[in-house]
């Protein structure tokens, strides 16, 4: 449909122009008040969710759905095309000639004098208040007839702080040669858009080269307003956190506990992040940045918020867990709380960490409800994938339920055999007596059979005395007596138990089995009993009249000029 108006002048061919969809990334502000290793993990999070936003932004607002034409193809943009003349009005603006970006405005005739600055006027909204996407917009010069606009072609709609409200349009316009334009009631609405961009007085009274656009579609004077804005925030979070940290420092000197004090020490870095995070907005929002940027820098000072109070929490954790350790160190379950204790850790910081991540996910716009629910679709996928993962993780909290050993034990699982020195969530560190760490998955020691040495609550002593056969029944019922008296007169020997009593007649010796328990659970002091005890015995032995056999055999040799001779 062509709409009637007073051209301003000749229509020319307009030439291919590039394109001007703007290209997302995001710094940090706050990089010197975090820890170099937090900062990068938040500056790659937030890389990440800017390269992707300019296409999703422009899917939610609704252009790039439809469906493109058949002759959309490079080389193949009519020169009457609704693309074509948008892309020679954008490239007239960019070369400042506004009296040839007019051509493309259906300005009634009592506006004609105003047309540049009409057009001048458009293309800033533009800039600042639309998602462009040229290859949505027709390359056909008849336009695109599947959109259901019949009186033209919609190129863009308006974007504000509610959401999506005003539609940029172009129609056919009667002249020789026919061409498109932007609407008289596209143009009828350049005042008002325009006075709804924020500091008009400021933009009007800065230099030209302070008003030309820079990386983001954000004016050059806003680029050094956001610079500046850097040490201002750092100094507000600074004031903001020092006063909270004042006031709360004043409540917690009034508690008898230390705890308190540690966790406000600890919490001077989520202080002045979120005291930066909240100043951020109310700050920022004074330089009136684009539509787009203005939304990210909002979803920006949120994620940083939430950063904060995620960062607390991962402080809280690490305190807590110290102050459980120690608590469990004053009341002698110190070596159980070394195993439970990290492990229970592990488990709350991954936990923070994934809810951190679908927070942070929510608040750039992904669909978190979305994700969640194809995760129960994929997750036959990971699962089969991750199944081992999943077994050791699983395996570490059968350990710590079934406390099969403790940190400090020295266990025998399997062939490996040592000190457990640290249980993970995957796999458990083992010190082995060669001082080498082997380490174990959780899950395959869940299924080893283990020895746990540091639960036993006493160390059996088991021994043979081997007697010669020239001992009489006397003294060796003197031995069994003199050697039990010895063993229950001990302080370190358990008395409900022990055993001294001839077993065997073996091929050289007189065999006693000496069976006792001693009161200890610490290795070397029982090496030290029992070695003050075998002394002890060799004393008895030697004391009775008889000696200890050793293996011996007897041979007899026989000749056939001789009789064997029987021994002595």
């Amino acid at each position: 449909m062509d709409e009637q108006c007073t051209p301003l002048s000749e229509a020319t061919a307009p030439r291919p122009a590039r394109g001007v969809a703007p290209k997302f990334a995001m710094g940090t502000l706050f990089y010197g008040m975090l820890r170099p290793r937090t900062c990068f993990s938040i500056v790659l999070l937030l890389f990440v969710v800017g390269v992707a936003a300019p296409t999703r932004g422009v899917a939610q607002l609704g252009l790039g759905q439809r469906t493109a034409p058949a002759a959309d193809t490079v080389g193949a943009v009519s020169p009457g095309s609704p693309r074509a003349a948008l892309e020679a009005f954008l490239r007239y603006g960019d070369a400042g000639k506004w009296d040839a970006a007019a051509d493309f405005l259906s300005v009634p005739v009592r506006e004609r004098d105003r047309a540049p600055e009409l057009a001048r006027r458009l293309r800033a909204v533009i800039d600042q208040r639309l998602a462009l996407n040229l290859g949505a917009v027709s390359p056909l010069a008849a336009g695109d007839t599947t959109d259901g606009d019949l009186g033209g072609d919609r190129i863009g709609v308006l974007t504000s702080a509610s959401g999506p409200d005003d539609v940029l349009r172009m129609v056919r316009v009667s002249t020789n040669p026919s061409r498109w334009a932007f609407s008289q009631a596209t143009v009828g609405m350049v005042d008002a858009w325009y006075a709804t961009l924020g500091t008009p007085w400021l933009r009007d009274r800065l230099p030209a080269a302070l008003n030309r656009e820079g990386p983001l579609n954000v004016y050059w004077w806003q680029w050094i307003g956001l610079v500046a804005a850097i040490p201002l925030l750092i100094a507000i979070a600074w004031v903001l956190g020092a006063a909270l940290r004042f006031v709360l420092g004043r409540l917690a000197s009034r508690t008898v506990t230390h705890w308190d004090d540690l966790l406000l020490e600890n919490l001077r870095g989520p202080f002045r992040l979120w005291a930066a995070a909240i100043a951020a907005g109310p700050l920022l929002s004074q330089l009136q940045l684009n539509a787009r940027v203005s939304a990210l820098v909002d979803a920006s000072s949120r994620g940083f918020g939430f950063i904060a109070l995620f960062w607390a929490l991962l402080r809280v954790i690490r305190l807590t867990q110290g102050r459980l350790e120690n608590a469990a160190w004053e009341v002698g379950q110190g070596a159980q709380a070394r195993t439970l204790v990290p492990l229970l850790g592990n488990f709350l910081r991954v936990a923070v960490i994934i809810v951190a991540l679908l927070v942070a996910l929510a608040q750039f716009g992904y669909p978190v409800g979305t994700l969640l629910a194809g995760l129960g679709i994929g997750g036959i996928a990971v699962a089969l994938a991750a199944q081992k993962t999943v077994e050791h993780m699983f395996g570490s909290i059968s350990l710590a339920a079934d406390k099969a050993f403790r940190v400090g034990d020295w266990v025998r699982a399997g062939t490996t055999e040592g000190t457990v020195e640290r249980i993970g969530l995957r796999s458990t560190s083992i010190r082995t007596m060669e001082r080498t760490v082997v380490r174990v998955p959780n899950g395959r020691l869940a299924d080893e059979r283990i020895e746990t040495f540091g639960e036993r609550d006493r160390i059996l002593l088991k021994t043979f005395l081997d007697v010669t056969y020239d001992t009489g029944p006397a003294q060796l019922t003197r031995i069994q007596m003199r050697v039990e008296a010895l063993l229950r007169a001990h302080p370190k020997v358990w008395p409900d138990t022990i055993r001294v009593y001839v077993i065997a007649f073996t091929d050289s010796a007189i065999r006693f089995e000496v069976v006792a328990w001693f009161l200890t659970t610490e290795w070397i002091e029982f090496l030290q009993i029992r070695h003050d005890l075998f002394l002890a015995l060799m004393q008895i032995v030697e004391e009775e009249g008889s000696s200890f056999a050793f293996p011996s055999r007897t041979v007899y040799h026989v000749t056939e000029a001789s009789t064997p001779r029987l021994p002595e």
